[in-house]
């Protein structure tokens, strides 16, 4: 599991809170029901209008997703995986793949787009063609990936809005009232101005990151995708399983911790 995407939200809600404290400030004067109503209802519904319930829910998967290993991709089993298979095709025909495509490790996510192309393979398709298909089911990937990246940029974008809108209210509210006692009011303007807290401190440590990360996720899912069609493309070349193994290493350095990968792979 990767938690770095949830440590990073908490370390910087907890520097700002600290932040707060140092300078004398009191974490309770920050607990107000009406500013988180505005502020997350306003984002929420603001997000309903823009995009589909079907949508909001893939972006909640996906972020999901982030949290595990696989969303960052391993071209490692891939890359044995591609050049096993190679090698079988290399030595007893492309018909072998079929018998390959039983095996139930195809079943997995990481496989499935491997899976695909092989089919291609299978099926007698050039290369042009396969390279064609799977470049389009490369782009229809990036983009559905890129509306559930823009429900939470989307999301940022409304926060900040819906706090100035809190704030609005709230002076607006404090102006109607000026006839009261001067510390009340200063305590309705400090409050009115906890919407824009949670407006910007919301849009900025939470929303923002987390779309910033489905980027990186997505980019190296691309780049896996990329290199799987790479792999397929050589394996109808009849290219050997050893070049196949050398060239796909190269993509390793796209990878967390591929570095020392990829100097091993273009060393063997």
């Amino acid at each position: 599991m990767d938690f770095s995407l949830l440590i990073g939200i908490i370390v910087g809600i907890g520097a700002v809170l600290l932040g707060f404290t140092i300078e004398g400030g009191a974490l309770m004067s920050l607990l107000l029901i009406s500013p988180i109503v505005i502020v997350l209802g306003g984002t929420i519904g603001a997000t309903l209008a823009s995009f589909s319930i079907k949508d909001i829910g893939n972006a909640f998967k996906a972020l999901a997703y982030t949290f595990s290993k696989k969303s960052k991709g391993d071209p490692n089993v891939v890359i044995e995986k591609i050049s096993s298979i190679a090698e079988i095709c290399r030595r007893d025909g492309l018909l072998k793949i079929e018998d390959q495509l039983k095996d139930s490790s195809f079943d997995k996510d990481e496989f499935l787009f491997l899976k695909e192309g092989l089919i291609l393979v299978m099926d007698g398709r050039q290369e042009e063609e396969i390279q064609y298909i799977l470049e389009s089911d490369i782009g229809a990937f990036t983009l559905q990936k890129q509306l559930e990246i823009n429900v939470f940029e989307s999301a940022a974008g409304f926060c900040p809005t819906m706090g100035v809108l809190g704030t609005v209210m709230g002076l607006v509210n404090v102006l109607a009232n000026m006839g009261t006692d001067a510390a009340e009011l200063a305590a309705s303007i400090a409050t009115a101005f906890v919407a824009t807290l949670y407006g910007v401190g919301i849009a900025n440590l939470v929303f923002m990151p987390i779309a910033t990360k489905l980027k990186a996720d997505l980019k190296r899912q691309k780049i896996q995708k990329e290199m799987i069609m790479n792999g397929v493309c050589m394996i109808v070349k009849g290219e050997a399983s050893r070049n196949i193994a050398n060239q796909l290493s190269l993509y390793y350095q796209a990878f967390p911790g591929g570095k020392e990968k990829y100097k091993l792979g273009i060393n063997n």
